[in-house]
C-alpha cells in the first residue's frame, strides 16, 4: 500500500510542540486520503443497491455477473459468515438486502473485479426481481403507527401555569447531507493469515472494529481498522458504509480490494441530518418573560436506528434552546420509516430545535411589541 504522511517536531518559545502530523503533506498536495490508497494486485469492488424504498427480493441471480471475464468474487447477504447486521447502538441494519429492501439504495450485492468498468458492469448483469411494496415514508404516519426508535420526554414544572401572551408554530425542516468533498472510500488487505487489515473512511475506529470483525467472524485481533484521510465527514461517518463489504471482498478473493462511492452512490451510503416536524407553544407574561413551553418533537430516523436515538434525546434536551423557563413539556419522538438512514451531522439534533425555538422567540418578541417587525419599521422611519 502507498500513502504518506509526516510529523515535524518543533524546538522553541515555550516548551515544545509537535505540528500536526498531516499538515505539511496537506499543504504539499500529497496526502493520501482513502481514495488514493493502492496496492499490489489490487481489485476494485461495486455495489448493487435496491431501486425501491421498500420491496421483497423475489430473485437474485449472479450467476451472470460471475460470468464475466475478470469478475472474482459476487458476494450476498448468505456470504456474510458472522453477525448478519450491524449497528452502533441496535445491530438492526441487515450487511445486505436481507429478502427485504428497506429504503432506496439499501445494498443488495457487492462485487470484486479486475478495475472498475469490470465491476460496474458485473453490478449490471445480476439478474435480479422485486416486488415493490407499499413505503412508509410519513413521521407523523409512523408514529401513529408505533414505529418508534425512542420517546424522550422532559417534563418539569407546573403544567397549568398560564402565560397572558402566546404564540404556537409547526415547523418542518428537510433531511440535509453533508456533502463532504471526499466520499465513502476504503482499501482491505488480507493478510494471508484468516485476518485483514482494512483503511477507511471513518470517524469512530473503535466503534466500526467492533461490528466489523463481529459480521466477518473473526476476533478482534483479526481485524486491524487503521485511520486514513478521511475528506470531510461532519457526522456522517460515524456510521459505516462499506467496511464490512470491501473486508468480505478481501478474503473471499485472498487479494486487496477497494471501494470508492462516486457521489450518485454517496448519497443513500450515508447516513444524514434527520428530518423533523416540530409543534411548539410558548408563554409568557406581559413584560416578556417565559413562562411555559410545550412542544412535541418528530424526527424521521429512516429504515434503521443508526444514532436516532442520540440525536432525540439532544433535541428534547435543547427544546427551548437557551432561555430561562419554569414550565417546560416537551416530547421528542425518533420514527422509523423506509426513508433513507439518518444519523449524525453537526449539531446532532439541537439544530432542528433551534430553528423551531429561535423562530418562536422572534415571534413572541413580535406579539409583545418589541420584535424583529417593530425593528424594521423603527429602522425604516429612521432612514427617512
Amino acid at each position: 500500500m502507498t500513502t504518506t504522511t509526516t510529523g515535524t517536531r518543533v524546538r522553541g518559545g515555550i516548551g515544545e510542540s509537535i505540528k500536526r502530523p498531516d499538515g505539511i503533506p496537506k499543504v504539499t498536495g500529497n496526502f493520501a486520503y482513502a481514495s488514493d490508497l493502492t496496492a499490489e494486485g489490487m481489485l476494485w469492488g461495486a455495489t448493487l443497491r435496491s431501486p425501491f424504498a421498500h420491496a421483497r427480493l423475489v430473485r437474485l441471480d449472479i450467476a451472470p455477473a460471475l460470468a464475466i471475464p475478470g469478475v472474482q468474487a459476487v458476494l450476498t447477504q448468505e456470504d456474510v459468515p458472522g453477525r448478519k447486521t450491524f449497528g452502533q447502538i441496535v445491530q438492526d441494519q441487515p450487511v445486505f438486502v436481507d429478502g427485504e429492501a428497506r429504503f432506496w439504495g439499501e445494498p443488495v450485492a457487492v462485487v470484486a473485479a479486475d478495475d472498475p468498468e469490470t465491476a460496474r458492469i458485473a453490478v449490471a448483469a445480476i439478474d435480479i426481481e422485486w416486488e415493490e411494496l407499499e413505503p412508509l415514508v410519513d413521521m407523523e404516519t409512523a408514529l401513529e403507527q408505533g414505529e418508534l426508535f425512542r420517546h424522550a420526554p422532559v417534563h418539569r414544572g407546573d403544567p397549568d401555569v398560564k402565560g397572558e401572551v402566546v404564540v404556537e408554530g409547526y415547523y418542518e425542516v428537510g433531511m440535509q447531507d453533508q456533502a463532504p468533498l471526499g466520499t465513502e472510500a476504503g482499501l482491505a488487505i488480507p493478510d494471508g493469515e484468516g485476518g485483514v487489515d482494512l483503511w477507511v473512511t471513518s470517524q469512530w475506529t473503535h466503534e466500526d472494529h467492533s461490528q466489523i470483525h463481529r459480521s466477518l467472524d473473526l476476533t478482534a485481533d483479526q481485524v486491524r481498522q487503521h485511520p486514513t484521510g478521511i475528506g470531510g465527514a461532519f457526522g456522517a461517518r460515524e456510521d459505516m458504509s462499506l467496511h464490512i463489504h470491501v473486508c468480505l471482498l478481501a478474503l473471499r478473493t485472498g487479494r486487496p480490494v477497494k471501494m470508492v462511492y462516486n457521489r450518485e452512490e454517496s448519497f443513500p451510503g450515508h447516513v444524514h441530518r434527520h428530518p423533523a416536524r416540530m409543534w411548539y407553544r410558548h408563554e409568557a407574561t406581559a413584560d416578556g418573560m417565559l413562562v411555559k413551553v410545550e412542544a412535541k418533537l418528530i424526527l424521521d430516523g429512516g429504515a434503521y436506528m443508526a444514532t436516532t436515538p442520540a440525536v432525540v434525546a439532544n433535541a428534547a434536551y435543547f427544546t427551548v434552546g437557551p432561555y430561562k423557563v419554569d414550565s417546560v413539556h416537551a416530547d421528542g419522538y425518533g420514527v422509523r420509516t423506509n426513508n433513507p438512514p439518518a444519523g449524525a451531522m453537526r449539531g446532532f439534533g439541537v439544530v432542528q430545535v433551534c430553528f423551531a425555538h429561535e423562530t418562536q422567540m422572534d415571534r413572541l418578541a413580535d406579539a409583545l411589541g418589541n420584535g424583529p417587525a417593530r425593528a424594521a419599521e423603527t429602522q425604516c422611519a429612521h432612514d427617512r
